[in-house]
């Protein structure tokens, strides 16, 4: 067993200001919004989305995933990217209110989401822009926005359909299970890679009994297993929400999903 040199615990988070300072804004935008707009605008389900997704904002950003991605373990850092790019943008757009019509006029093409969202994933992966992310603090925040930012490019087609003809419920499972490629071949580099791919955690101290190696293979099983566990959730909440299951063989040429995917607000 290896030796550990250093703590990582459940009380090993991180208080960064500009990190409280952004979910209070957020916090108190939504609120403000609240206020302003009536209870069948915003119904209880959209707040809850809501309140998850700044859960899970914080969770990404101050927990000890934070803190072990950042200094020790790849595996969690790889936690933290799946959080900030595919389960806090899907909240925050649940979280907003159906009356919002305007939100249904800005047209996001669904091929250039998906490459958008898939090429900002694979390049921040790339070793030497990875590794200066790790050592470059405002790089590194900028990272992390770039996720936010094409995490709701991405689930924008599937959860604000367009005002008119927007995506099939067909092409919205297309959508997500091409986007799913990706993540498989990054986690299959990690998982089949006979070699540390960053230097960075290879000399990280040990905070567990994970090898680099052990720790590069977890890694690789979260970003294939977890990422495509999304995609299949998603894929499988939109086809059980079809009004007419005879759709997937081809016999209606347009099916309407309620947004998003059927899920209630």
């Amino acid at each position: 067993m290896i030796a550990l040199h250093a703590s990582l615990g459940l009380t090993s988070w991180t208080w960064e200001p500009t990190v409280l300072a952004g979910m209070l804004a957020l916090a108190g935008g939504y609120v403000w919004l609240l206020r302003g707009g009536s209870a069948a605008a915003w119904s209880p389900m959209a707040r809850v989305y809501f309140a998850g997704g700044l859960l899970m904002l914080f969770l990404a950003l101050s927990s000890p995933i934070d803190t072990g991605g950042d200094h020790y373990l790849f595996s969690l850092h790889m936690v933290q990217h799946l959080l900030l790019a595919m389960i806090v943008p899907p909240l925050f757009l649940l979280g907003l209110p159906e009356s919002w019509s305007g939100l249904r006029r800005i047209r996001v093409s669904p091929l250039l989401a998906n490459i958008a969202f898939n090429l900002v994933l694979t390049v921040w992966h790339l070793p030497f822009l990875y590794e200066a992310t790790l050592r470059n603090e405002p790089l590194h925040v900028f990272e992390h926005l770039s996720f936010l930012a094409v995490g709701v490019l991405f689930w924008w087609p599937i959860l604000i359909p367009a005002t008119g003809r927007g995506m099939t419920a067909i092409g919205k499972m297309a959508y997500l299970t091409f986007a799913g490629v990706p993540p498989t071949i990054l986690g299959l580099a990690f998982i089949l890679s006979p070699t540390v791919l960053y230097p960075f955690y290879a000399a990280a101290p040990r905070v567990t009994p994970l090898s680099p190696l052990d720790d590069q293979l977890v890694a690789g099983l979260v970003m294939f297993g977890l990422g495509n566990l999304v995609y299949f959730v998603a894929i499988s909440i939109i086809f059980f929400g079809l009004d007419d299951k005879r759709a997937t063989a081809g016999e209606r040429g347009y099916v309407e999903v309620e947004s998003p995917a059927t899920l209630p607000r």
